[in-house]
């Protein structure tokens, strides 16, 4: 696996042109490359090609083609527009000369304004409270042996905690509602892209298999296929990814075989800093 220097590394890509730029994947054991990752590597190419006093406050991100974590990825910037308060970056990524995902990323020059938010939902737990996901999936994984490996990213790189203790084996029907803290390992630089970038890569996590709760369906399912279609962020203020953030998402509709997912970031002190949006594909064989 990886740790957090080699995540970094990989995150931020080598710049091969002006507007043109080359990304590797890390190893994960997906048969294709994890969405959040091309979603960060996209936005480190845009945020390089802006002025320094632009920074980004949405994105929005269609996969096009399953990514092949064996090949690199080529990310072509457009710079749209460069306006007064305003900056504007389209990103297709490409691997044999195909788009496999592209995006619109949307950058402001900070102003002031009216302020409001939504609270933090009531009672969730502390992380000191909550066990590390890693090791509650090595106990499972030594009573259920003949399963398949779960999947969670290395405790090197991010420490993740979630209060939901649902077995993965056995998932059952449960509301569409879901969350988790994380906080990436070590003091990480003072440098806002950066930690824009490390939340970007991991919320794509957990995000449209909320939408599976209510029919008691996971990754782990047989004969079931997922993939995400779009992916949106909004930053609404600096935070840092090296400090607890609450990572809290909702499903509240699918059909048609899509499902629909919506996440808010907030930090402990319960301050609203990102949101996201996600609608997946969920297929099974035979239906």
């Amino acid at each position: 696996m990886f740790d957090i220097d080699e995540l970094l590394d990989n995150l931020q890509v080598e710049q091969l042109d002006r507007f043109l730029f080359r990304g590797d994947s890390l190893p994960l054991p997906f048969p294709k490359i994890f969405g959040g990752q091309v979603l960060a590597q996209a936005l480190n190419a845009a945020e390089r090609t802006v002025a320094e006093d632009r920074h980004a406050h949405s994105m929005h991100a269609y996969f096009l083609r399953p990514g092949n974590a064996e090949r690199p990825v080529i990310f072509d910037v457009d710079p749209i527009r460069d306006g007064g308060s305003f900056a504007t970056r389209r990103v297709v990524a490409k691997q044999d000369g195909k788009a496999i995902f592209n995006c619109a990323i949307s950058f402001h020059r900070a102003e002031e304004g009216p302020e409001h938010q939504v609270e933090m939902p009531a009672g969730i737990r502390m992380p000191e409270t909550l066990e590390r996901n890693i090791e509650r999936i090595e106990q499972l994984l030594q009573v259920n042996r003949s399963h398949p490996l779960l999947f969670e990213f290395p405790l090197e790189a991010v420490d993740i905690r979630a209060e939901d203790q649902a077995d993965p084996f056995d998932p059952g029907q449960q509301e569409p509602v879901n969350g988790f803290w994380f906080r990436f390992i070590g003091r990480l630089p003072d440098e806002p892209a950066l930690h824009r970038m490390l939340l970007t890569y991991i919320s794509d996590k957990e995000l449209m298999l909320t939408g599976l709760r209510p029919h008691g369906l996971n990754m782990l399912t047989p004969g079931i296929q997922l993939a995400s279609l779009d992916h949106a962020l909004w930053f609404h203020a600096d935070f840092r990814v090296d400090e607890w953030l609450y990572y809290h998402m909702e499903s509240p509709r699918s059909a048609h075989g899509r499902y629909f997912g919506r996440g808010s970031f907030y930090s402990r002190d319960g301050v609203l800093v990102a949101s996201s949006a996600q609608e997946g594909l969920a297929r099974l064989s035979g239906r």
